[in-house]
């Protein structure tokens, strides 16, 4: 994830939590899974997008746009001719 992504994704979470721990805690996250998926670290399935969506409070589209760079750049999302 580049970090514009990362620094929009952090915002969101202090935005609403004191720590990405507190975050982590709130999804039933590990802090470690939660610090892969922030750090760009760890590819997240779309079901954790979801949850991150749900845990921050935001539209579904928000946080995809957050993460799709980073699976267009590893070549999972690939267009249909």
């Amino acid at each position: 994830m580049e970090n514009g992504k990362i620094a929009e994704l952090r915002s969101l979470i202090y935005g609403k939590f004191d720590s990405q721990t507190e975050f982590a805690e709130f999804l039933g996250w590990s802090k470690q899974r939660l610090s892969k998926v922030t750090s760009g670290k760890k590819e997240p399935s779309i079901s954790e997008v979801f949850e991150i969506a749900n845990g921050l409070g935001i539209d579904i589209s928000v946080a995809v746009r957050i993460f799709v760079h980073y699976w267009v750049t590893k070549g999972h999302a690939k267009s249909k001719n």
